[in-house]
C-alpha cells in the first residue's frame, strides 16, 4: 500500500512536467516572416467567414473565400488569382494610381494597423499556450475596441472593434510555418493577364466573366480597408459586393 501511495505521489508531481512538455512539442517554431494565419472574422450583422494571411519575406497572400485570393508583393504589385479557373490578373504600380486606389500595406501584412498599440492603453500581458500576449484597449476609428497582440509574430491574438456592439471582430484560430516552397506553389501554373491588356481581352470568356461579375474592372477592386469592407475604385466605377 505504501508503494502504491508513493507511486501515486510522484506520479502527481511528474503529470504536470509530462503535460507542459507535451504542450511546448506542440508549439510550432514560428518566423513572423513565413507563417500560414488564419482568422474567424465576424461583422456587425453577425456574419462569419475565414481569412486566411500567408507571408513569405514581404511578399503575402489574402484569401477571403474560396473563389479568389490577391498576392501582395514587395515590388508594390497586386496579383488576383481565381483558383477553379486558373487565371490571374496583375495590377502595376501604374495601375494602381491610375485607378486611383490607396492601401495601408503594413495593415495587410499584419491584419490590423501595427501602429494601433501605441494609440491604445496596456491591460493585461498574458503567458497562452505558445505565445505572450499583450492586451490593449482604446478608441479605434471613435469606438471603444480591444486588441489583444501578439508581437513575436507580428499579428492580433484577437481584434475588437467597437466593444459594447462590435462592428467588426477578428479571431486567430491557427498558425503555422509555411515556406518559400510552399508559397511558390500556391501561385504556379496561373494563366497570368496585365490589367493593363483587359479592355483589349472581353473577347476572352473568363475576362468577359469577370468583368460582368465586377470582379475585375467594372465593380469591386479586390482591395480592403481596416474593417475588411471592399474599397471601390474611384472614378465611375460601381459597387460591388463579393
Amino acid at each position: 500500500m505504501k508503494n502504491r501511495l508513493l507511486a501515486l505521489m510522484l506520479s502527481s508531481l511528474v503529470l504536470p512536467n509530462v503535460a507542459m512538455a507535451a504542450q511546448e512539442a506542440q508549439c510550432p517554431t514560428l518566423q513572423a516572416e513565413h507563417l500560414k494565419a488564419q482568422y474567424q472574422v465576424t461583422n456587425g450583422k453577425g456574419q462569419q467567414w475565414q481569412m486566411t494571411l500567408i507571408r513569405n519575406g514581404q511578399d503575402f497572400i489574402i484569401q477571403r473565400d474560396g473563389s479568389t485570393f490577391e498576392e501582395w508583393s514587395s515590388n508594390g504589385e497586386y496579383v488576383r488569382y481565381f483558383p477553379a479557373e486558373k487565371r490571374s490578373v496583375t495590377y502595376r504600380k501604374g495601375d494602381l494610381r491610375a485607378l486611383n486606389i490607396q492601401h495601408d500595406r503594413d495593415q495587410l501584412y499584419h491584419v490590423v494597423s501595427p501602429a494601433l498599440p501605441t494609440h491604445m492603453t496596456k491591460t493585461q500581458a498574458k503567458q497562452e499556450a505558445c505565445f505572450t500576449t499583450q492586451g490593449f484597449e482604446g478608441k479605434v476609428n471613435g469606438l471603444e475596441s480591444e486588441l489583444v497582440w501578439i508581437d513575436a509574430i507580428g499579428l492580433p491574438a484577437e481584434f475588437i472593434l467597437g466593444q459594447s456592439q462590435p462592428n467588426l471582430a477578428y479571431k486567430l484560430v491557427g498558425v503555422e510555418p509555411f515556406d518559400s516552397d510552399a508559397f511558390v506553389v500556391l501561385t504556379q501554373d496561373y494563366q497570368d493577364i496585365d490589367f493593363a491588356d483587359v479592355g483589349d481581352s472581353e473577347s476572352d470568356p473568363f475576362i468577359a466573366k469577370m468583368i460582368n461579375q465586377g470582379f475585375i474592372e467594372h465593380g469591386g477592386s479586390g482591395f480592403y480597408n481596416s474593417e475588411g469592407q471592399s474599397i471601390e475604385a474611384q472614378g465611375g466605377h460601381g459597387s460591388h459586393s463579393h
